[in-house]
């Protein structure tokens, strides 16, 4: 069927798409205006195209749009266009003291209005309704109980504190979107473009697809590879998933596991440096400390997270007796070795960087270095129309993440307007009763609830602002505090009931979203614990002696081995329910941090594994065998 002709708008809206892209790339390259100017231009751009590409549903139109979202985008540029138009009084003037006039006041109070509005198509109604929910608090201040109560603020005291100033809808978000993410969303859609999305994935058929449970573990390391760039684990679960979790259904995992692989998985890519979806140039920014310092910080906790699931991938293959995938199915690595030039642009990023360029600076070199790479790939070259299609993908990708950081901006403008954080200190303090542990506990099930269904970015802003304070009276360090609250933020995308990257795994694999959420939770259980163990012991963040930091991550490995061992139930053969619990006891003395806590779960993990590998079953498991084997259970449990 031959591709529908765009209408002369929709070129139009293409157009603008690029030039919002050319916009970022020229001040990345020639000098970023002052905040007050740059930070209104970049949502301006992407408001208004966002409000011509969604619908009132939330669906991407499929030809032109309507003509009330046509007026929509027309009031983000009156709106917003004329806030960066003022840039120069913005700049000079106290907020909440000089005066603004009723024109100003008409703009600033429809200017939270539409961000509520493309929040809810781009986002979803979630943080919309946090959103909402904030504004409210800020109002109804003297009616709240006396823990949360303020002094409340008037609507034109609101309108003019988010908006006329970097303290709301233009606060240190909508900062770093506009001048790190914005770069990064580019960089990454002309790498993807470039063919190198294609050598990711075929690099991790390559390198796994032989071995038992291949396509599982395909899933994992192409996740790992893909999803730190993407930026968001659902939109990783759709580029990678499409792919392998069809895969696994055919060659004999459940749907769920399927699903739950790729769901854990495209989660974990947020963790995984240099980019962590965004977040690692946020928490940068936010600590005042070298981006490369957050990336190296992230690592060791990173390749715990995929080792685990690599190993319960491998166990569960194992176990029900999955193979490979056949050699005919699987590329050549001398073959995809020889496109592996294709990836030199992430290798430039990390050298201009380690060079003491800015980490947006080396974005937009790494940007060129790919279109000058994909010229020696004749299925990938990057002409002119092309490279105009990367401009305008970008574009368009942009605006959920500019959605998201201008409500998230709001959140936070309320949260220093109000002095919330604070007091959210203050009750879990008291909740706790003093005992640190507790403490730590509900700020883990706060900062998930707070993370549910925002990206990835959004949800650590969110957590951040709101949870860091807590562990900071509690009397850890800034940078294992941030961590904490990141991690548990980003696994909200994989904890039922709100998990967004459940929601696109069982769409592709077909089947129940809860089943496939706890699944992935299981899948990624490590991920719970290993905060506890840099927020106590920062050696596992690479701070400390080489030494400290060399024990505690060869604990937490075999930990991890003893962990995945228990949760799928096989180790040498199949496992009965003592030798599970016994590597589960021994699993969590080994990843918690503490010498003497350590060395007790060697010593049962090295117990329980002798004890494992003599009851091997010679043959191991047939694949007709079920879960645990009939025979081998009963010969196991005896």
């Amino acid at each position: 069927m031959a591709e529908r002709a765009s209408s002369p708008l929709e070129k139009l809206i293409s157009l603008g798409f690029v030039a919002f892209s050319c916009y970022h790339l020229w001040t990345t390259a020639f000098g970023i205006p002052i905040s007050y100017l740059h930070r209104p231009l970049y949502l301006t751009f992407a408001l208004s195209l966002g409000f011509l590409i969604y619908d009132s549903k939330g669906k991407r139109h499929q030809g032109r749009p309507s003509w009330a979202d046509m007026l929509l985008g027309l009031a983000v540029l009156v709106c917003f266009g004329t806030v960066a138009s003022l840039y120069e009084m913005t700049s000079q003037r106290l907020s909440m003291v000089d005066p603004l006039t009723p024109w100003q006041l008409l703009v600033g109070g429809l200017s939270v209005l539409l961000v509520l509005e493309i929040t809810r198509r781009t986002v979803g109604w979630v943080l919309s309704a946090v959103v909402v929910l904030a504004l409210l608090y800020a109002f109804f201040g003297p009616f709240m109980p006396h823990a949360l109560a303020h002094r409340g603020f008037s609507v034109r005291d609101m309108i003019d504190y988010l908006n006329f100033g970097l303290d709301g809808i233009y606060s240190i978000p909508t900062g770093v979107a506009s001048t790190y993410i914005v770069v990064f969303i580019i960089f990454g859609t002309f790498l993807e473009m470039s063919g190198a999305g294609d050598v990711l994935m075929d690099l991790g058929r390559a390198l796994a697809g032989r071995f038992r449970g291949g396509p599982a573990k395909i899933g994992v390391l192409a996740s790992a590879f893909f999803g730190s760039i993407s930026g968001s684990a659902a939109a990783n679960v759709y580029a990678t998933g499409t792919f392998t979790i069809p895969l696994m259904k055919r060659l004999g995992y459940r749907p769920a596991f399927a699903g739950a692989v790729e769901a854990a998985s495209s989660t974990g890519g947020q963790l995984m440096p240099p980019v962590m979806g965004a977040a690692a140039f946020l928490m940068a920014d936010i600590l005042g400390i070298p981006y490369l310092k957050v990336c190296k910080a992230a690592l060791l906790p990173a390749i715990l997270y995929f080792l685990s699931i690599l190993l319960m991938v491998d166990f569960e293959a194992a176990r029900t007796g999955l193979k490979g995938i056949e050699a005919a199915d699987q590329p050549s690595l001398k073959e995809v070795l020889k496109r592996s030039f294709l990836l030199l642009p992430i290798v430039v990023l990390l050298a201009v960087m380690l060079m003491g360029y800015t980490a947006f600076r080396a974005a937009l070199i790494a940007t060129a270095s790919s279109v000058l790479v994909s010229m020696f790939s004749p299925k990938h070259r990057m002409g002119p129309r092309r490279i105009l299609k990367a401009l305008v993908v970008s574009g368009q990708r942009n605006v959920l993440i500019a959605s998201a950081c201008a409500a998230a901006g709001i959140i936070i403008g309320v949260v220093t307007l109000t002095g919330i954080g604070l007091n959210i200190s203050s009750i879990i303090l008291s909740a706790s009763g003093g005992i640190t542990l507790v403490a730590l506990g509900l700020i883990m099930v706060a900062s998930i609830i707070m993370g549910m269904g925002t990206p990835t970015t959004v949800a650590y802003i969110i957590v951040a602002t709101l949870g860091v304070p807590s562990l900071r009276q509690l009397g850890f360090d800034a940078l294992s505090s941030h961590f904490f609250v990141f991690y548990f933020g980003v696994l909200s995308m994989v904890t039922p009931p709100v998990a967004v990257a459940a929601y696109a795994a069982a769409e592709i694999a077909k089947e129940d979203m809860i089943k496939i959420g706890f699944t992935a939770v299981k899948l990624c259980f490590v991920a719970f614990l290993i905060p506890y163990v840099f927020i106590y012991e920062p050696a596992l963040l690479m701070r400390g002696s080489w030494g400290r930091v060399l024990v505690e991550f060869s604990s937490a490995v075999i930990g991890v081995v003893a962990l995945a061992a228990s949760f799928q139930g096989w180790l040498f053969g199949a496992l009965g329910v003592l030798l599970r619990l016994g590597l589960f006891l021994s699993a969590a003395l080994l990843i918690l941090p503490g010498l003497s806590t350590n060395l007790i779960g060697l010593c049962l993990f090295l117990v329980f594994s002798a004890v494992a590998y003599l009851r091997r079953p010679r043959e191991g498991l047939r694949p007709a065998d079920e879960a645990l084997g009939t025979e081998t259970t009963g010969r196991l449990s005896s």
